[in-house]
C-alpha cells in the first residue's frame, strides 16, 4: 500500500490546520513522554479547526504493557492515524526487565499492527539505533544488518519484526539520542548534573547524532497530513497552502533512519550543551567535564560504539533536511 499526497507542507501554523479541517482523527500514544507530548504540543494549532483531531492518551488510558488498553483505545478514538510515541527506554533497566520490555517494545507493536490493519488504519511507530551493534565505520542504512547488543535493543528490533510479519500501513522512524522538554533524556539529566556538582565524567567512545523531538514529531505528522491528504481527494476538495516541492507519495511498510545531521560523542554533546545552559544561566558555573571509557563506567547494558544513522532515504522520499546537531540542542538550551 502507498500512502498518497500530490504535496506535503512542514508548516503546521497553515497546513494542518487546513489538513484537519476535513475530521482526520489522530490517536498518539505515550502522550506523558517525551516524544509524544511534543507531538501534541506541535498538533495544537490542528486542535484550533477541529477540537477532538489530535487526541493523545497516556499510559493511563493506553498502557502498551495491558494490550486490551490499546484495543479499547482505537475502538473509542476511531482514528485515521495512530502515532506510536510510547515506549520501553530505560536501557539499563531493560537487563533485567526483560519480559516488560519485551512486552512494551514488542509485543504490544505487534497487537496494534494488527488491531491497525483491521481498522484500515496508518500506523507510524519509532525504533531506535541500538538494533545494531556499532561495528560499522560508516553510517547505517536501512539496509544494513541488524545485531543489537542490550536487551533494550533488542526488543526494539523486535516490533520492528513484528510489523514487519503483521503487514498493513505503516512507517517506521529509526532515530537516536532522542532529547526534548520533557521526560528523562541525556541532555537534561547533564543540565541536572551540572548545576547540581562541581565535576562530571562523560564517555568519549560512543558516537551518534542527538536528535530533536520536535523534529520527530514533525514527521509523525508529516504521515497524518498525507492521509489528510487522501481525505481531500476523497472529498474533490483542494489545499491551496500546500506546497508542490513535496512528496507526491510515502511508501507504508518501510522503514526510514531519522537521525539530526552530523555527529558527535557523549562527551562533546554535553559539553556543548552545558556550555549553552551557563550562557543562557541555566547553570551557574561550568563544572569540570572529564572524558572516561564507556568500559570504565560499568553500564549493565552494553551499547554500540558507533551508531551514526545515513539519512539520505529519509531525505529523497520526504524531501527534508534533518536538522544539524548542534544548532537543535542551541535551540533547545534556549527554550529551556
Amino acid at each position: 500500500m502507498i500512502i498518497r499526497t500530490s504535496a506535503l507542507q512542514l508548516n503546521y501554523s497553515n497546513s494542518f490546520q487546513e489538513n484537519f479541517a476535513l475530521g482526520i482523527r489522530v490517536l498518539v500514544l505515550g502522550a506523558q513522554g517525551q516524544l509524544g507530548h511534543t507531538i501534541g504540543q506541535h498538533a495544537k494549532p490542528a486542535l484550533m479547526e477541529t477540537m477532538d483531531a489530535c487526541i493523545s492518551y497516556g499510559r493511563d488510558k493506553a498502557d502498551l504493557a495491558k494490550p486490551d488498553t490499546l484495543i479499547n483505545a482505537l475502538k473509542d478514538v476511531r482514528p485515521d492515524v495512530v502515532i506510536n510515541a510510547a515506549a520501553y527506554t530505560n536501557v539499563e533497566k531493560a537487563e533485567t526487565e526483560l519480559e516488560l520490555a519485551h512486552a512494551i517494545n514488542a509485543k504490544a507493536v505487534g497487537i496494534l499492527a494488527e488491531q491497525c490493519k483491521k481498522q484500515g488504519v496508518a500506523l507510524v511507530h519509532y525504533s531506535t539505533d541500538y538494533v545494531f551493534d556499532g561495528k560499522a565505520n560508516q553510517p547505517y542504512t536501512e539496509t544494513d544488518a541488524t545485531n543489537p547488543l542490550s536487551a533494550y535493543g533488542k526488543s526494539k528490533l523486535e516490533g520492528e519484526r513484528y510489523l514487519k510479519e503483521v503487514g498493513g500501513n505503516w512507517v517506521v522512524f529509526r532515530t537516536s539520542w532522542v532529547y526534548g522538554q520533557r521526560g528523562n533524556n541525556f541532555c537534561r539529566t547533564m543540565i541536572k548534573l551540572a548545576q547540581e556538582r562541581d565535576s562530571l565524567k562523560v564517555v568519549d567512545d560512543q558516537t551518534g547524532a542527538p536528535t530533536p523531538a520536535n523534529w520527530l514529531a514533525e514527521l509523525g505528522l508529516t504521515v497524518a497530513g498525507v492521509v489528510a491528504m487522501q481525505r481531500y481527494k476523497t472529498t474533490g476538495k483542494l489545499a491551496p497552502t500546500f506546497l508542490p516541492d513535496f512528496p507526491s507519495e510515502i511508501p507504508s511498510g518501510e522503514i526510514f533512519h531519522a537521525s539530526a545531521a552530523g555527529v558527535t560523542t557523549w562527551f562533546d554533546y554535553a559539553c556543548l550543551a552545558i556550555e549553552h545552559a551557563h550562557k543562557q544561566g541555566i547553570v551557574q558555573r561550568m563544572p569540570n567535564i572529564e572524558r572516561v571509557k564507556t568500559d570504565s563506567m560499568n553500564f549493565a547494558a552494553q551499547r554500540p560504539a558507533y551508531s551514526v544513522l545515513n539519512n539520505q532515504k529519509l531525505m529523497d522520499t520526504f524531501r527534508v533536511n534533518p536538522p544539524e546537531w548542534t544548532k537543535g540542542v542551541r535551540n533547545f538550551m534556549l527554550n529551556y
